[in-house]
């Protein structure tokens, strides 16, 4: 079934974050060393920050940083981060782009005090691209529309013009919010004048997981990752796990029961041919019959006798 097919992709939410670190005696302490190893380059790039050329800076690298989220959503703010992760995945899809590790964009971020608002004003940008080695840089934010739909929107900025991209946004329903993301991504590249083979478009359109409580539990781990907190990056990476692998759990006792289901009802489909079959045989035996007796009644007596005498000659 296509529906088991889809599943073995369903835990690449959070597979590349533990891959990393398959070797470490402990995820937490590996993860800590990476955020230490970038806040230490981030404070080298900001002291020599007055030496840095934008101009040498190639033309395809690309960063993406969190987007936006009004604090008072506990919800839609980690999915801000997780989303943002997401799309940044997405986007390193095409070679037409080299994307900045969001660990060396996080560290900036914190060493800039940017690591909770975010970058909100554009002319903000400029500096942080240049900063992480970045020729574009995008910006953006999450927000909830009418009812239950939450529109992203993101804009890319030019590192050395300062110049804007025209805004461009997606929206799905919350508990389908990836659908979003996978839209922003096909946006974006159709803005950035990037060609997609078939074979990207369908990596990019894979839907990494469709549960919201893991996707939320994921962003948390982006979150607490962006916050230099890789206690409690590890921690809810872990928890996106356990909800994601439920998940599959479930669906796939639920594909057992709709095989078990279509099994019985291509039995009972055989069954029913059978039987219209035999009908159609006696429905034709029976019209035979009635044919004949249709044949009998409209004989003379002198018809039947001759009839029945060249039966019995």
């Amino acid at each position: 079934m296509a529906r088991r097919r889809l599943l073995s992709g369903r835990l690449a939410l959070v597979a590349p974050c533990f891959a990393a670190m398959a070797c470490a005696t402990s995820p937490a302490v590996r993860r800590a060393t990476i955020i230490s190893d970038a806040d230490k380059a981030a404070k080298a790039a900001l002291e020599g920050e007055n030496k840095l050329d934008a101009a040498k800076i190639p033309a395809r690298t690309f960063a993406v940083v969190p987007f936006s989220v009004a604090e008072t959503d506990t919800v839609l703010k980690p999915l801000g981060y997780g989303l943002a992760d997401l799309l940044m995945n997405d986007l390193a899809k095409s070679p037409e782009l080299r994307l900045v590790e969001r660990v060396r964009t996080d560290a900036m971020l914190r060493e800039l005090s940017l690591v909770d608002e975010g970058i909100v004003d554009p002319r903000q940008a400029p500096r942080v691209g240049r900063l992480v080695g970045a020729r574009r840089i995008l910006i953006g934010n999450a927000t909830r529309a009418d009812g239950n739909t939450v529109r992203l929107s993101a804009r890319v900025v030019d590192v050395i013009g300062g110049t804007v991209q025209d805004l461009v946004s997606a929206d799905a329903p919350l508990d389908r919010v990836i659908d979003a993301e996978k839209a922003l991504a096909l946006l974006v590249f159709e803005r950035l004048g990037i060609t997609l083979t078939p074979a990207q478009r369908q990596r990019i359109e894979q839907r990494q997981t469709t549960q919201l409580a893991a996707l939320v539990a994921y962003g948390r781990g982006v979150q607490a990752e962006a916050k230099g907190d890789a206690t409690g990056a590890t921690a809810a990476f872990e928890d996106a796990a356990r909800l994601e692998s439920r998940l599959l759990a479930r669906e796939e006792s639920l594909d057992r029961k709709l095989e078990d289901v279509e099994r019985r009802a291509e039995e009972l489909a055989d069954r029913d041919a059978k039987l219209r079959a035999v009908r159609e045989q006696l429905e034709h035996a029976a019209g035979e019959h009635r044919a004949a007796l249709e044949r009998i009644a409209r004989l003379t007596t002198q018809e039947a006798k001759e009839a029945i005498v060249a039966q019995v000659v």
